[in-house]
Formats: C-alpha cells, structure tokens, sequence
C-alpha cells in the first residue's frame, strides 16, 4: 500500500512539474511546432500562403553584403507580380563596422522610389553609445525614409541580461535624440518575448523575425514581419528575406520619417 501511495505521490508531482514546464515554456513549445510544421511543405507554398492572407498588406526586402551583386534594374517585385514597397539595408555593425554595400545601396534604392530604411547590427560586448556613434556618422536618413532600426539578436558574453538592456535602451535613447524619431526594433520573436517584452521597450515599433508561424508573430502588436529567409526575386541570386508590413499604404506613409 504505501508502495503505491509512493508511486501516485511520484506521478501528481511529476504532472505538476510538466503542466508548470508547459505553461512557463508555451511560447518556445508553439514556435517549435510551427517550425516543424513548416518542415513539412516547401519554402514557395509557406510564402504564397502569407501572400494570400494579407493581400492588401505591403511586402519588402533586406539586405545586407551576403547578397552580393546586385542587378537593380530588375528587383521591382517579388514572385513576378508584388511590388517591393520598401527595402531594408544593413549600414553599420558594432562600433566601427561599416557594410561594404551600403552606400551604393542606399543611393540605388532612392534612385528607383522605393522606400528605403538602415539597420545597425547591434554587438553586444561593445560599447553602446559608440555604436550609436558609428550609425549617426554613416546614416543621413531623409523624410520618407524609415525610421532609424535596431537589430539585437544575441545576449553578451561579458555582461548581464540586464546590463545589456540598459546599453540597447541608451542606444535607442541616443538615435531617437538625434533623428527626432521613435527607432525600430528588430529581433526575433523568442528574444523579444524573453529579453524586451519589458515596459521600457513597449513604445517601440517592432520588426520581428519568425519563419515559423503561418499566420503571425506571437510577438504583437508587430508593425513589420520578417516571415521567411527563403524568398527569392529576380535581380538577386540565392534565397532572400521578405518581409510583411502591417498595414496599407497610407499606414506605411505615416509610418515613415516626416
């Protein structure tokens, strides 16, 4: 008898333990069903079938110098038929990385009216306002660009979760400052929910990353979705990041710089 009052007592805590796991751990659960749903189909169908559920949603690209050579005269839509309505380039990285492609790139997008924004790669074993320093030197953004973006993907080495908080919010502070805008956030959707779903971060706009979840981010509210890192448009070998914006055309000409 008390054999089996052992065994139950093992089972109600054992269950206890997995309902807590499941619940603390719901997000991660859903993004790893997701991702393993997607293994499923193809790239081509995943994408058509965000296409087709936000048909009067924007879409645009980011780049960075993995792209390579560019050929600018035919990157005009995605699949043959979806105007690209903005382009995201990469500008400067850390506290003095600056991507071999960007001034050209930052030109050309204008030359052709596309919407244009700039990204910072954000290093977090370095110092922050330095980095700060790098984007304001390197990026002129004008009216109808993008408002300044903030790419933190990784927790430091040297450093608390904390601390590194701090340095990203100084750097946002910095830029916002110095633009007079309210900068992006871009990360993916696990980082943001865990490091930067905190209050001090709710009044940013954000970019989120998720090439799992047909429908959307768990991240919300989510003004730009990176949703796959496997699309493809004429001009640019290899695969590419499209991205969705949440909303119409005049949504997005709000959206940008004034």
């Amino acid at each position: 008898m008390i054999y089996k009052k052992i065994i139950l007592s093992i089972i109600i805590v054992s269950s206890s333990i997995l309902v807590l796991a499941i619940y603390y751990f719901r997000i991660d659960l859903s993004i790893l069903y997701h991702r393993l749903n997607q293994e499923s189909t193809t790239a081509h169908i995943k994408n058509e079938s965000i296409f087709k559920r936000y048909p009067r949603f924007l879409y645009g690209i980011d780049l960075s110098h993995y792209q390579g050579k560019i050929d600018w005269k035919t990157v005009n839509y995605i699949n043959d038929s979806i105007p690209i309505a903005f382009i995201i380039v990469r500008a400067t990285m850390g506290i003095d990385g600056l991507d071999s492609e960007y001034i050209s790139r930052w030109e050309t997008i204008k030359s052709k009216g596309i919407i244009r924004g700039a990204y910072h790669y954000y290093r977090p074993n370095q110092h922050s306002l330095s980095q700060a320093k790098q984007f304001k030197n390197r990026v002129k953004l004008r009216p109808g660009d993008l408002p300044p973006i903030l790419d933190i993907e990784n927790l430091s080495t040297i450093q608390t979760v904390e601390n590194l908080k701090l340095g990203i919010k100084k750097w946002l502070d910095d830029i916002e400052f110095h633009y007079g805008v309210t900068p992006i956030i871009y990360t993916g959707d696990h980082f943001y929910r865990k490091h930067l779903n905190t209050q001090e971060f709710d009044k940013y706009p954000i970019w989120i990353a998720n090439y799992g979840n047909y429908y959307e981010p768990f991240t919300k509210p989510w003004n730009i979705w990176q949703f796959t890192e496997q699309g493809q448009i004429e001009g640019v070998e290899g695969f590419i990041d499209l991205n969705v914006y949440n909303g119409t055309y005049p949504d997005l000409k709000s959206f940008l710089i004034q």
